[in-house]
């Protein structure tokens, strides 16, 4: 037993070394992000405003610069079971329980087999909703929009001119994002989400793939980071004062700038971070996916008893600094089940 034990933190130690850690900070960062986006708060504030429109570009621009070819389709859809099909499944099954008890405590009595059924289907259906079907649990979009991202990439990669379709899939992708700005034609979270974030995916592939973005220099990772971010706030409030002033175009064009704006403002920030190397850190990051799939839990746990024992200064809204100690305390919480999950359920973790 002994010599298991060591063997074991033999591996976890070389997992450690081989690991990149400024990736590591920013999915750890982006995590806790998303739960502290997914806390109740006022549109009307600029800070909110901003992290809920840029947030989860992270991710995909990530998931490209990690993107690796496999060599066949097999070895790629076995990767993409584990990590991907499988999780969605399971973490859609963990939280349908949660909507039943939520369902009964919000409507005072059990749901109907129609209402039961509507989140089932709608969790079949890629977290879509309709007058049949509503998310299950919403989060979860993002991984079948970064399955149909790989797949794209697994069959544009059999061509000569992947590069080609590629980048006109990002126009495509722009242009229909832009035109369910005005008609929303898409009410399904997955197309969105494709629609919006496939250029951030496509710019992480292009750098994974010619091997840029490596060298951390933090001086200049510094100084790069805070240029990044002063010139995607700047835009920020640019692209809010074009929406209401009705220059819908110019406000769908600078989404992107700012987008890109904070990614490398982040991913630089991360950067500079690199020098600095924690377990709990390479931990997050490798339990993004249960952050993800199970974190509307205890949001809703932690909102109704705030709601109740009268915290909040403002009844069913967060201001920031009682959001960020909030979503400190859930990230704080998950960090047992994560480092549980890593060592006997891999599977919650993609693995």
């Amino acid at each position: 037993m002994k010599s298991l034990a060591v063997r074991a933190e033999k591996i976890n130690f070389a997992d450690m070394k081989e690991r990149i850690n400024w990736i590591d900070w920013a999915k750890a960062i982006g995590v806790t992000l998303v739960v502290f986006c997914h806390l109740p708060q006022s549109q009307e504030w600029f800070y909110y405003r901003y992290l809920q429109a840029v947030t989860i570009v992270i991710f995909f621009f990530l998931s490209g610069y990690l993107k690796k070819d496999r060599g066949s389709d097999r070895a790629n859809w076995r990767k993409y079971w584990h990590g991907l099909i499988i999780p969605y499944a399971v973490y859609n099954l963990l939280v349908y329980p949660y909507w039943i008890v939520k369902s009964y405590m919000t409507h005072g009595e059990w749901p109907t087999l129609f209402e039961a059924f509507r989140p089932v289907l709608g969790a079949v259906l890629l977290q879509h909703e309709s007058q049949f079907c509503e998310p299950l649990n919403g989060p979860l979009w993002y991984l079948p929009a970064i399955l149909i991202m790989h797949a794209t990439v697994d069959l544009c990669r059999k061509t000569r001119y992947q590069h080609h379709i590629l980048a006109a899939l990002c126009i495509i992708s722009f242009v229909l994002y832009a035109a369910n700005k005005y008609w929303s034609f898409a009410p399904n979270l997955t197309p969105m989400g494709l629609m919006r974030n496939l250029p951030y995916y496509y710019i992480g592939y292009l750098m994974g793939q010619g091997q840029y973005f490596k060298a951390v220099r933090p001086t200049r990772d510094a100084a790069m980071a805070l240029m990044c971010m002063a010139a995607s706030l700047l835009l920020f409030h640019w692209h809010l004062q074009a929406y209401y002033g009705g220059r819908h175009m110019l406000h769908i064009i600078l989404f992107y700038p700012v987008n890109i704006g904070f990614l490398f403002g982040v991913l630089y920030a991360c950067k500079w971070l690199d020098r600095y190397r924690y377990r709990a850190v390479a931990n997050l990051s490798i339990g993004t996916l249960v952050v993800i799939g199970l974190h509307i839990v205890p949001i809703t746990m932690v909102n109704f008893a705030f709601e109740h024992l009268h915290i909040l200064s403002t009844p069913g809204c967060y201001h920031w600094y009682e959001a960020l100690p909030t979503a400190l305390l859930i990230m704080a919480a998950f960090y047992p089940l994560i480092a549980y999950c890593i060592r006997k359920v891999p599977l919650l973790v993609g693995k």
